[in-house]
């Protein structure tokens, strides 16, 4: 084989629609597992976010699901067990409270990681470091299926460009390290949306070269599987129903009917026979679940300086945070696509489905439905997004190609996006708190009201770490905020050195009349701490500052006070 064929068969093989989903998809998967340990349970992979406050509500479930298959095997989808498995809620702790779908996918992950990669000095049976695996698989195939996807409805170059956007979207990529339901809802909801525009569309085109195909029922059918799958994640899945089925009206009026039938028929039969728990009761266990998503414990939402109830933040709260949350240049890439899109009048019906999916999350939370924790609500629209980006990437590196060479247009572009990079760099592994330079960067978006950071990842390995040289073996630690009953007990199980330390953690308040503790954890979510925890000038004595740049100071996302030496 001669060095130019070489050479040849690699451009082929990297020109190609579906080779950046699948090289990035890879990669991606690689990068996240590789810094996936929240505390010490894997100390010689790198620190990625801490543990968050609720993962492990997710975890346990998950386990739950798994040990009750191992048990029953098949039998647990028999009706006849349904009671004795999901009915008595001494027996068995089942919590209803979301789909099973994503739990299954934690469960899974976290038993085969452990058999393969067991823990350090495991403190409970399940570990959250374990189960983080399956939301690193999730956004491995997303970022397969967005770059596929792309790649096939516009070219090679907006196949490498989108999935690579959800690479450099720090929200996302921090969600992939984390062992919550987000991961497995942005994947297939993505699917369900992306799966129906693609073939649907085929019969919604009649400026095409070739007469439109008509649809039948069965075209609903593997669209609806997969919606049917989206809504066994959480109820955002939910979200996107509405959305396919105004679009399926308009673009394909009579003949979207019995498709439509067919799809919801399938995607109601997944659901349902899906979660054996709506057996025990449909029409009241539905009503219980979807009534959840409004019946349940306010939160506190900082916003523009100020303490918000989760049901009264400002309309605009979740367009502000999607457009200050992803890299400005990506931003500009999707403008360019929606800006074409446009331009043709919504004539591409593929991408009509994939923009109203995306806006429908945002302009619902813009309503008094609850919505906090930054963009984790609507965290389904960002891989919708990275099509518009790779449509636009696309668009772009025509043009260039148009006027320079294929070296000169390829470093340019390899440059714009290696830009792109700094804001997963600068804050790893709390890319939660980021911030784009619409909002002062990360650094400087405290100054203009934003939450610097509110999950609790903030508290990593090497915060725990610098406090093991601060903080004496078996004393007394107060933490701060302290959201539910559970979290500190949590810390103590997933954190080896805490356990090591044998130190005792206790919920603290300022409200409180007793006297000041020695040794003051906090990490920064604003909406729950006192004003003077909010100002980074307070001295301490371990910090985790993100955003930072040099000898710029970043913000003060968590930190070790000494408060009786105050």
């Amino acid at each position: 084989m001669t060095a130019e064929s070489s050479t040849s068969r690699w451009i082929f093989l990297l020109g190609s629609n579906w080779s950046g989903g699948i090289i990035l998809g890879l990669l991606a998967g690689l990068i996240v597992i590789l810094t996936i340990d929240p505390g010490g349970s894997y100390p010689r992979l790198a620190e990625g976010p801490g543990i968050t406050i609720d993962e492990s509500f997710n975890v346990q479930q998950g386990i739950l699901l798994v040990e009750v298959f191992r048990q029953y095997g098949l039998f647990m989808f028999d009706p006849t067990n349904s009671q004795d498995i999901y009915g008595d809620p001494g027996k068995i702790p089942y919590l209803p409270d979301h789909p099973p779908l994503g739990r299954w996918v934690l469960g899974i992950t976290h038993h085969l990681w452990w058999n393969l990669f067991p823990p350090n000095d495991p403190g409970s049976i399940d570990v959250t470091a374990a189960a983080r695996v399956g939301s690193a698989v999730m956004f491995t195939l997303t970022v397969f299926l967005v770059g596929a996807t792309a790649g096939t409805w516009f070219g090679p170059a907006a196949g490498w460009i989108a999935p690579l956007s959800l690479l450099l979207m720090p929200r996302l990529f921090a969600h992939a390290h984390l062992a919550s339901l987000e991961s497995s809802v942005n994947l297939f909801v993505a699917l369900a949306v992306l799966c129906t525009a693609h073939s649907w569309s085929k019969c919604f085109r009649p400026d095409a070269d070739v007469r439109p195909l008509q649809l039948s029922w069965k075209a609903g059918l593997i669209p609806g599987l997969y919606l049917g799958l989206a809504m066994l994640t959480k109820i955002q899945g939910f979200l996107i129903i509405p959305c396919i089925i105004g679009w399926a009206l308009w673009y394909g009026r009579k003949q979207s009917i019995l498709p439509l039938l067919s799809w919801g028929i399938v995607a109601n039969l997944v659901f349902f026979l899906g979660w054996p728990w709506l057996w025990l009761d449909p029409l009241g266990n539905l009503s219980k679940f979807l009534g959840s998503a409004t019946d349940r414990v306010h939160l506190n939402v900082w916003y523009l300086g100020q303490v918000f109830q989760d049901t009264e933040v400002p309309w605009h709260y979740p367009w502000v945070i999607f457009l200050v949350t992803v890299p400005v240049g990506l931003h500009l890439l999707g403008g360019i696509g929606l800006i074409q899109f446009l331009r043709e009048r919504g004539s591409d019906a593929r991408l009509s489905l994939v923009l109203i999916c995306l806006l429908f999350p945002l302009l619902l939370f813009s309503t008094s439905t609850a919505v906090y924790d930054g963009s984790r609500l609507f965290l389904m629209a960002y891989p919708l997004w990275a099509i518009f980006i790779g449509w636009g990437g696309q668009l772009v590196w025509q043009c260039m190609r148009v006027r320079f060479s294929f070296q000169r247009a390829a470093i340019v572009t390899a440059v714009f996006l290696s830009l792109q990079a700094i804001g997963i760099l600068s804050t790893h592994p709390n890319q939660l708190s980021y911030y784009n330079l619409l909002a002062g960067g990360t650094a400087n978006a405290r100054h203009l009201g934003f939450e610097a950071t509110y999950w609790q990842d903030s508290l990593t390995r090497s915060f725990w770490e610098d406090c093991a040289e601060k903080i004496p073996a078996g004393a007394t630690i107060h933490v701060m905020p302290v959201l539910h009953q559970f979290q500190l007990d949590d810390l103590k199980k997933q954190i080896p050195i805490i356990r090591k330390q044998q130190w005792n953690l206790k919920p603290w308040s300022t409200d409180e009349t007793e006297t000041n503790p020695e040794y003051l954890i906090v990490f920064s979510r604003y909406a729950d701490i006192p004003a003077e925890f909010r100002d980074n000038s307070r001295e301490a004595v371990v910090t985790i500052d993100v955003g930072g740049l040099g000898i710029l100071k970043g913000t003060r996302i968590a930190a070790l006070y000494l408060v009786n030496s105050r």
